[in-house]
């Protein structure tokens, strides 16, 4: 019953394809920014979208989970990626890792927080919220417990890890 209108374009060229409306909230999350080379361009995107005193919440997998092997705690990656991502060709999806799949080359960024942050900050955005979470929406590792209400957490009794972190950052209602 909700009224909604469904765009699509290329992020950065959103505003544009929005014919220069502006938004009280502006959403991204859960995996979005792995796909983002740029986010300063992101950021400022967001901040074009927003009215004066609009908010932009962001909920999204923590880049520290990247760093580790995908069957052990065990660092494999890098935190910070090159600027032209990382490359691979690798069949399944998180939610199915066994899935067959096809056109499997993706390429993805590793986006630190202080990033994503910075990024916003630059953009003109102040930001109100930032928290980080111990458990995530899919089954990052085989050895995560899922949970009532669908979260996965690191086994009972282990030590803990961010796995996901969301922030609100508005728009100044004046500047």
């Amino acid at each position: 019953g909700l009224e909604a209108e469904f765009v699509c374009a290329d992020v950065y060229a959103a505003p544009a394809a929005l014919d220069g409306r502006r938004f009280d909230i502006v959403y991204t999350g859960l995996g979005a920014l792995v796909w983002l080379p740029d986010l300063v361009a992101w950021a400022g995107v967001v901040a074009e979208l927003l009215h004066p005193g609009g908010m932009v919440y962001l909920a999204e997998f923590h880049p520290v989970t990247d760093v580790f092997a995908p069957d052990a705690l065990v660092v494999a990656h890098p935190y910070f990626t090159a600027v032209e991502g990382v490359r691979s060709d690798t069949p399944g999806t998180y939610v199915d890792w066994d899935a067959p799949t096809q056109h499997n080359v993706t390429v993805e960024w590793t986006h630190p927080i202080s990033d994503v942050v910075n990024a916003l900050l630059g953009a003109g955005l102040v930001l109100e919220l930032l928290s980080e979470h111990d458990f995530t929406l899919f089954e990052r590792w085989p050895f995560l417990e899922r949970r009532p209400g669908g979260t996965f957490h690191l086994p009972a009794g282990a030590p803990t890890l961010p796995l996901m972190y969301s922030l609100r950052a508005r728009r100044p209602l004046s500047g």
